[in-house]
């Protein structure tokens, strides 16, 4: 068996994907690619789940065609935006408002400030609405990954 290319097991989905997740039974769709490159590319694509085969390969090393259909992980693979599988590889950390604001004043009392500079700017904190909140906790997070001294260190001792 010869390793096929990225490209061609690509072909096979592009030549699927008109179809959705129909069920087809028409080998035509794939004429123009040779058949024994072409059951090496359906085994692969239906080992990761991309699509259903009902093809066999007989002991002789004979193939026959069964039909094939696209499943919903290779749909999504070929659409543009990923589909839901792109959502499940989405990682969502929820902190309530009043967490966030916790934090942040926690951080505010801990700052080398006055206090009269700390204790209006943990005012400001506690009033902020839903929104500017959100803002902030983005261009947070993003300023503490810029500025966070020994970043490189600290995560690989974190994550081994």
């Amino acid at each position: 068996m010869n390793k096929i290319t990225r490209e061609e097991w690509l072909s096979v989905l592009h030549r699927l994907q008109p179809y959705g997740m129909e069920y087809v039974s028409d080998i035509k769709v794939f004429d123009g690619i040779d058949r024994d490159l072409l059951f090496q590319c359906l085994s692969y694509l239906s080992l990761h789940g991309f699509i259903k085969s009902r093809c066999d390969r007989s002991i002789d090393g004979f193939w026959s065609w069964g039909g094939v259909e696209l499943t919903a992980r290779g749909l999504d693979y070929l659409s543009d935006d990923g589909g839901i599988t792109a959502e499940e590889k989405t990682i969502t950390v929820k902190l309530d408002g009043d967490t966030i604001k916790a934090l942040l004043c926690r951080a505010v009392d801990s700052a080398p400030e006055s206090e009269a500079t700390k204790a209006s700017v943990k005012q400001k904190v506690k009033a902020m609405g839903g929104e500017a909140l959100k803002d902030l906790t983005s261009s947070l997070i993003s300023k503490g990954i810029e500025n966070a001294p020994g970043l490189v260190q600290w995560l690989g001792t974190t994550l081994g």
